[in-house]
């Protein structure tokens, strides 16, 4: 089984269809879908997909000798920014006609931080995300947004240094590695500590997106059919598990993390083009 070191760039159907059922998960979890506890993992799910997808962008670009820190940063603004204006705009005019003005204030508040995309830093410090009074608040769920960019900001930094001084998909997998394993023990520790450290902030949460980096790293493989459905059939396996077995009540992120994150590896890892797990027209549409 060897890995083949070339491009990956052509669409992949395993990883639209994964984003789809991560969608579902998070939709139904705060529908109050019963059963549907844990479909908050459907983030952690998420968080992978961007690490593997980052890490291709920037690698590849850096390997051609036209990587752009600019073109980069300026891609993932016109990706994420457009549709999170509009999603604030709505808000703020929802809001002017339901709230209360010391509410309204704090709205604007939490649409600031959305748009600069520090809000995981102010729910934080404001209170946990599984609390009563979080739920009232109509943008919590940027937080992840701003997880993701300052993951953004931070790894094409550290791949450049290793490009110049440590060139090498080997020994960048070995750095990204050592740091996700620091990252997963502070998350263990923290959450144990103070569970809405480890949920909000990104040192807590960069070992996932790590994850996804090190599945882009390792490279497609020759799997036989049968290796390919096992591994995709587990990491689904591990994946519903969570999103059953867990909800609300439980700590997160802590050791439970692992196990959507593992899942999503390893469905990645498998990339199976033709999937009833990923590979169906509605799971497509919905990717």
């Amino acid at each position: 089984m060897t890995a083949n070191a070339a491009p990956e760039r052509e669409f992949r159907l395993d990883i639209n269809g994964l984003r789809a059922w991560a969608v579902i998960a998070v939709v139904l979890y705060h529908f109050g879908v019963a059963g549907i506890g844990g479909g908050f993992a459907g983030v952690d799910v998420f968080f992978v997909i961007s690490g593997y997808l980052m890490c291709g962008i920037v690698l590849e670009g850096l390997e051609r000798g036209d990587f752009s820190l600019w073109r980069f940063y300026l891609a993932r603004a016109r990706r994420i920014w457009p549709a999170l204006v509009v999603l604030c705009a709505v808000v703020l005019a929802v809001g002017w006609f339901f709230l209360m003005p010391e509410e309204y204030r704090r709205l604007g508040k939490h649409v600031r931080e959305s748009l600069t995309f520090s809000s995981n830093l102010r729910y934080f410090d404001e209170s946990g995300y599984f609390d009563v009074a979080s739920q009232e608040k109509w943008l919590l769920h940027t937080w992840s947004l701003s997880v993701e960019w300052q993951f953004y900001l931070l790894l094409p930094l550290l791949m450049m240094a290793m490009a110049r001084w440590l060139p090498g998909r080997r020994r960048l997998a070995w750095v990204l590695g050592a740091l996700g394993v620091a990252s997963l023990g502070l998350c263990l520790w923290r959450t144990q500590v103070d569970a809405s450290e480890a949920f909000f902030l990104l040192q807590n949460r960069a070992w996932e997106m790590l994850a996804g980096a090190l599945v882009y790293l390792a490279g497609r493989r020759n799997w036989s059919q049968g290796w390919q459905r096992g591994i995709e059939l587990l990491g689904f396996g591990l994946i519903l598990a969570t999103i059953l077995l867990f909800d609300r009540h439980s700590v997160w992120p802590g050791w439970r993390a692992v196990l959507p994150v593992a899942g999503a590896a390893l469905v990645l890892l498998a990339a199976r083009r033709e999937s009833l797990w990923t590979g169906t027209p509605a799971v497509q549409w919905l990717g």
